[in-house]
This record gives C-alpha cells, structure tokens and sequence, in this order.
C-alpha cells in the first residue's frame, strides 16, 4: 500500500466518525467573536494609517 492509499483511508475515516462528542461553551463563541471583532480593527488601523502616510507624501511633492 503506498502513502497516498494510506492518506485517502485516514481522510475517510476521518470524515466518517459517527459523532464527535464535542461541546463548545458560549464563552468559545464570545472568544471567536472578540477575535473576529479584534482581527477587523487591526486590519482597519493597519491600513488606514499607511494611505494617510502615502497620501501626506504625495501632497507634499505636489506642494499643496
């Protein structure tokens, strides 16, 4: 049996486990929100401040 047999059997029995027993408490939602939430404003503040940096320079080159 070779290694891509033997990784498609692992990826099915993977799929095809009856139940998972997995619980997720509302504080794990919170916590994936909070992220999505933090994730967004770091991605906003990022990029806000390096356009206004770009566009300081290019009213400076032009002189106004």
């Amino acid at each position: 049996m070779n290694n891509t047999n033997l990784w498609r059997i692992a990826c099915v029995w993977l799929l095809l486990t009856p139940s998972a027993y997995a619980y997720v408490d509302p504080g794990s939602g919170m916590l994936l929100w909070q992220g999505l939430v933090a994730l967004i404003g770091a991605v906003l503040i990022f990029f806000r401040n390096p356009i206004q940096v770009i566009k300081s320079w290019i009213a400076r080159i032009r002189g106004k």
